[in-house]
C-alpha cells in the first residue's frame, strides 16, 4: 500500500521476481476495503498516504484479521512513531529508502508466522472439535471410559497408579466419586476373587506381548453383588518399551450374561430331555442340512454330532431313503404345519419302520426356518400288528372250518354282537344283525324262547364264570338250525358282571 508509482512498480517487480501475486492500493480507504473483501498473507504498508494516516490502515487489519503481518516501510522516521506501530500490531519496521535484501527476508518471515499462525488456528479448532465430538460421545455412551498413567519408578500394577475413571463408570457400578477415587486400587479392589488372575493375565500379555486386550470380568457393585462388563483398551510405551500410559471402555454386559445363562439352561435342558428318550430327535435347516440331533441318532446310526450337523441326509443315507426323508420335510415346509409320516430307515440288521412327526419351526413373521422331528422306532409293534393279523385270519379260517364264531354281550349297553359268520352258518343273513337282547329272542325258535329268555336274565346274578345257552333259531328258509351259545363272564375287580365272550357253533343236535 503505497502511493509513489516509481517505488510501486520498483517493489511490484521485485515481488513478482520472488513468485508473490501483489495487489495495490493508493490510499487508506481503497487499502481498508480490500483488507475487509480479500485475503492476504502480508501487507506492506506505507504510513504518508495521500487521505490519511496509515496507522488507520494497521487498526483496521488488526481489526480483521490480527494474524496478518503487516510491514511498515516509510520515510517517516521517530521513534514515537515506530513504537505506536509495533504497539498496534505491526510485523516490522522499515525505512526509505529500504534495503532489498532485507526486505525480502522480512517478507519471508513475515509469511512464515502467518502460514504458522494458520496452522496453529487450524489445529486448535480440529482439536476443539475433536475434543467437543470426544465429550458428546462419552455423554451419549452407554460405555464407561478409563485413562491411566504409569508413575515414574513404580509398576503399573501400584494400586496408586493415576486413572480417570469416567462418570460413567462409576455410575454402572452405583458409586460417588468419593468412595471411587481415580485410582487402579479403586477397580482391582472390586474384581471378583476367581476374576483377579485371569484379568491381571490379560493386562500382562497386552503391556508385555502387546495383546490385544478384550476381557470379561465380574466388579462388584454398591448394591453388593457382582455386574458382569467388559473392558477393551490399549496401551502406549515409550522409546524404551516400557508402557507409559493405557486407556479404553468398560461396558456393562449383566444383562447379556444372564441372557446367556438362560440360554444355555435351556438349551442344556432341551439337551437333556432329547438325549433321555427313545425317540430319534433332530432339526433340520430349510436346505436339509441337520442343526441338531440327540443322542439316540447317535447311539443308532454310530455317528456323533459333529459328524452329522452341517451334512443332508443325502450325505448320510442311501439315496432313495434320503431322498423319501427330503419330500417329507419339504411337504412340512411347504404345508406350515405337523404332518404325521411312517418312514423307513436301514439299521444294522435290516430295514426299521418309524412313527415320524415333523413340524416346521418358524421366525416371529410366521415364516419356518427349520424342520423338527421326532420319530420312534415301531418296526416290533409293526411286526406284532402284521402277526396278529395273519392270527386272526387263521382264526377265522379254522372258525369257518368247523362253522364256528366268535359273540359278545355287553352288559353296561345291552348290545349283543356277533360276527358274520355266525350269520351265514346259522342261516340268518340279510336279516338285519339284532343289538338287543329282544331282537336276539325274536331269531329264536317259538318254543325256545321262553325258557332261553329265564335262562339269560339269570346269567348276570350267577356266580360261575362259564354260560351255555342251547336253542333253536329261525332260518332265513323259515327252518330252524340248533346252535350252542358258550361263553365266560367278564367282572370287574369288585365282581361286577360286564359282558360276556364266547363262541357259537351250529349242531346237529
Amino acid at each position: 500500500m503505497e502511493d509513489n508509482q516509481d517505488l510501486v512498480m520498483g517493489l511490484q517487480d521485485l515481488l513478482h521476481y520472488d513468485g508473490y501475486a501483489v495487489t495495490v492500493a493508493g490510499t487508506v480507504a481503497r487499502a481498508i476495503e480490500l483488507v475487509r473483501t480479500h485475503r492476504f498473507n502480508a501487507i506492506i504498508l506505507d504510513l504518508g498516504l495521500p487521505d490519511g494516516d496509515g496507522l488507520a490502515v494497521l487498526k483496521e487489519t488488526q481489526r480483521s484479521d490480527s494474524s496478518l503481518p503487516v510491514v511498515i516501510v516509510t520515510a517517516h522516521i521517530s521513534a514515537d512513531r515506530t513504537v505506536v506501530s509495533l504497539a498496534e500490531g505491526a510485523f516490522a519496521y522499515l525505512t526509505k529508502p529500504y534495503d532489498r535484501e532485507e526486505l525480502r527476508h522480512t517478507l519471508r518471515r513475515a509469511i512464515g508466522v502467518k502460514e504458522l499462525t494458520v496452522k496453529v488456528e487450524r489445529t486448535e479448532h480440529l482439536l476443539s472439535q475433536s475434543k467437543e465430538r470426544l465429550e458428546l460421545v462419552i455423554q451419549g455412551s452407554n460405555d464407561g471410559f478409563w485413562d491411566g498413567q504409569v508413575l515414574p519408578g513404580e509398576p503399573w500394577s501400584s494400586p496408586r497408579t493415576p486413572v480417570w475413571w469416567s462418570p460413567r463408570v462409576k455410575t454402572m457400578l452405583g458409586y460417588t466419586e468419593e468412595e471411587f477415587p481415580n485410582v487402579l486400587e479403586s477397580w482391582a479392589s472390586r474384581l471378583h476373587p476367581e476374576d483377579v488372575d485371569r484379568v491381571f493375565a490379560a493386562l500382562t500379555a497386552h503391556i508385555e506381548r502387546r495383546d490385544p486386550y478384550d476381557v470379561e470380568y465380574r466388579l462388584l457393585t454398591k448394591t453388593g453383588e457382582y455386574g458382569w462388563f467388559r473392558a477393551r483398551g490399549q496401551a502406549i510405551w515409550g522409546e524404551n518399551g516400557l508402557i507409559t500410559r493405557m486407556a479404553g471402555s468398560l461396558q456393562c454386559v449383566t444383562d447379556r450374561k444372564r441372557a446367556e445363562d438362560a440360554l444355555r439352561r435351556s438349551q442344556q435342558l432341551l439337551q437333556d430331555v432329547a438325549d433321555n428318550t427313545t425317540a430319534v430327535i433332530y432339526v433340520k435347516d430349510t436346505d436339509g442340512r441337520f442343526l441338531f440331533i440327540n443322542r439316540r441318532f447317535e447311539q443308532l446310526f454310530h455317528l456323533t454330532t459333529e459328524q452329522i450337523v452341517g451334512r443332508t441326509n443325502h450325505e448320510i443315507f442311501p439315496q432313495e431313503f434320503a431322498d423319501a426323508f427330503r419330500a417329507n420335510d419339504l411337504q412340512v415346509l411347504k404345508q406350515n404345519r405337523t404332518v404325521e409320516y411312517e418312514e423307513l430307515a436301514p439299521h444294522e440288521d435290516g430295514l426299521h419302520t418309524y412313527l415320524s412327526i415333523k413340524f416346521p419351526l418358524c421366525d416371529h413373521t410366521g415364516k419356518p426356518y427349520a424342520t423338527c422331528g421326532i420319530s420312534t422306532d415301531i418296526t416290533d409293534r409293526k411286526r406284532i400288528e402284521q402277526a396278529l393279523r395273519a392270527h386272526e385270519e387263521q382264526l377265522r379260517l379254522a372258525l369257518t372250518s368247523v362253522q364256528m364264531g366268535p359273540w359278545d354281550w355287553d352288559f353296561q349297553t345291552g348290545h349283543i354282537y356277533w360276527s358274520a359268520q355266525v350269520d351265514r352258518f346259522l342261516g340268518i343273513s340279510g336279516r338285519g344283525r339284532p343289538h338287543t337282547q329282544d331282537e336276539w329272542l325274536a331269531l329264536v325258535y317259538r318254543e325256545d324262547r321262553e325258557p332261553l329268555a329265564r335262562l339269560m336274565g339269570q346269567t348276570r346274578d350267577q356266580t360261575g364264570a362259564n354260560v351255555t345257552f342251547e336253542h333253536r333259531v329261525i332260518t332265513q328258509n323259515g327252518g330252524f338250525q340248533w346252535c350252542i351259545w358258550a361263553g365266560e363272564i367278564i367282572r370287574d375287580r369288585e365282581g361286577k358282571a360286564l359282558h360276556i365272550l364266547g363262541t357259537v357253533r351250529a349242531t346237529d343236535h
